[in-house]
């Protein structure tokens, strides 16, 4: 029963949730470009670049930042998660806006 002079609560237009699925037809950007210009999807995207030389030096391209850095720990922010570098002596031999190495007696690479 409706009461005069009081107004019920319209539903706001952004209340109903939209289906947020992309379609199959629907391609990611990423996609896109990469078969445009024949390159890996995952350069495209920024993915990290891990590179291992043997277990005393590892390099990671297209990361975020330095969460943590010790002699036995390097924890490393990427677009997609954390990466940590587990060992002994490890110390960061060159570091630049996207780039940096990492040499020591290397145990482990963690993804998290």
């Amino acid at each position: 029963m409706r009461k005069k002079g009081i107004d019920t609560p319209s539903e706001h237009k952004h209340s109903r949730k939209m289906s947020s699925k992309p379609s199959i037809k629907e391609p990611v950007i990423a996609e896109k470009i990469s078969r445009k210009f024949n390159m890996p999807e995952d350069i495209i995207a920024g993915a990290p670049i891990l590179t291992g030389y043997g277990s005393h030096r590892f390099c990671v391209e297209n990361y975020k930042s330095i969460i943590e850095y010790t002699s036995n720990i390097v924890r490393i922010q990427t677009k997609l998660g954390r990466i940590h570098i587990v060992g002994k002596n490890l110390v960061i031999a060159y570091f630049r806006d996207d780039a940096m190495c990492i040499l020591g007696d290397i145990n482990s690479i963690e993804y998290h």
